[in-house]
């Protein structure tokens, strides 16, 4: 990788996903299915919002409710599924009564609801988290949910579908002003070598990089949204 190409990312990455501004400077969820699964449908239409708001508001609370502490992992989906039935006291829990895209339900619900069917469908823990047919009909399957929280859960926890590979290829693309569109092993080598001059873990740039993205190709929920990601962190849609 040139060090022209890293230089031009890093100022690409400094102008439009600063540290300090955009939200998303963490590792996601690796090893813990229930925060990435609480991401993937708060996140939905909704501000990400700070450390300790927003999404992450959501995933603390349900870290005291499960009484997990620091080194332990919030990893069993049955844990979530259990209120399947009782949406109303999860959505207490959480603190959160937003709703799911197309108003079905709480979010809560909706969480618990994709819970079960995970569960139903074979997957109970992180390590079981991956990009098929399977599990994407299961999460589907919940009225509100689509397949982009399925993607978001999946990379949240720690997998890269093709679809993420090629996304965040674009990413690099775009990061490195290249005329040809990048390799996803050149993508990869480009965010190594961009991790390394930051000094920040590559997840945790990947993560940044692949919301970047993601929100900077979504449609746009108002015409009157003319700013940037970075300035104006829209929520992903379902």
């Amino acid at each position: 990788m040139k060090d022209t190409d890293v230089a031009r990312a890093v100022e690409f990455i400094a102008a439009e996903l600063p540290r300090e501004a955009w939200p998303h400077w963490n590792q996601g969820w690796p090893r813990e299915s229930e925060a990435a699964l609480l991401d993937a449908i708060f996140s939905s239409r909704a501000a990400y919002g700070t450390p300790k708001t927003g999404v992450h508001a959501v995933v603390d609370r349900w870290r005291t409710h499960r009484s997990v502490t620091a080194g332990e992992h919030l990893d069993n989906l049955s844990a979530l599924a259990a209120f399947t039935d009782r949406g109303d006291e999860l959505a207490t829990v959480l603190g959160n009564r937003q709703r799911v895209p197309g108003n079905y339900s709480t979010k809560a619900e909706g969480v618990a609801r994709a819970a079960k069917a995970l569960v139903d469908a074979g997957c109970r823990s992180s390590a079981d988290v991956e990009d098929t047919e399977s599990l994407r009909s299961a999460v589907v399957s919940v009225p509100g949910l689509g397949p982009r929280t399925f993607e978001t859960l999946v990379f949240l926890s720690g997998k890269l579908s093709a679809a993420s590979k090629d996304l965040l290829a674009r990413f690099a693309t775009e990061a490195s002003s290249s005329e040809e569109l990048l390799s996803s092993t050149d993508a990869t080598e480009l965010l190594v070598a961009v991790s390394e001059h930051l000094d920040v873990d590559v997840r945790t740039l990947t993560h940044a990089a692949w919301r970047y993205q993601r929100t900077a190709e979504q449609p746009r929920r108002s015409k009157k949204t003319t700013t940037s990601p970075a300035a104006d962190p829209l929520a992903e849609s379902a």
